[in-house]
């Protein structure tokens, strides 16, 4: 039914919807629903095909944009503990290198991996926030664009935070 993410901004329209009356899902050329027989309305069934459509695709790129997240936090994290969980082990990694730039390298990972999440959520809320739709999965789809662009803010604002914390350091400390 969806395709992938959809950067152009059109969005394929389904030549089915949903009957107004029974709720089943039914071709926009029947002349009466198979289900219930009630009449079909041609210029309201595309209408709903079309709405139907734009709720898949919203449900679709939020899908993505949710696992794209999760793999990106995953990779920061798996990279945070793979690096102390080795220096534990080897003290003179963190001595060569130094704590503060081992934070500040972890704070940048964390920064590149979480910059694309808050724009890519405003996106998905300028093209679908609009639509008309009391989906389930749809109003899922918004929970999950909001909780992802939440977390990326709050990501980036606790990385640049402890960033700004390791240069004051290393300016009142010499």
């Amino acid at each position: 039914m969806a395709e992938a993410l959809n950067f152009d901004g059109t969005t394929e329209d389904l030549d089915v919807f949903e009957c107004p009356h029974c709720h089943e899902t039914i071709d926009t050329s029947a002349e009466v629903c198979r289900f219930c027989g009630a009449k079909i309305d041609h210029e309201a069934a595309k209408k709903a095909a079309h709405l139907l459509a734009q709720v898949d695709q919203a449900c679709s790129d939020a899908s993505y944009l949710r696992s794209t997240a999760a793999i990106a936090l995953l990779l920061c994290v798996g990279t945070a503990f793979g690096l102390l969980r080795g220096g534990s082990r080897s003290p003179r990694v963190i001595l060569l290198v130094g704590i503060q730039n081992i934070l500040l390298g972890l704070c940048a990972l964390f920064i590149v991996c979480s910059l694309p999440f808050p724009f890519w959520s405003m996106r998905w809320w300028a093209k679908y926030a609009h639509l008309p739709s009391d989906d389930e999965d749809f109003q899922s789809a918004r929970a999950a664009v909001r909780s992802t662009g939440y977390a990326a803010v709050v990501a980036l604002t606790a990385s640049g935070v402890i960033v700004c914390l390791v240069f004051i350091y290393r300016i009142t400390h010499g």
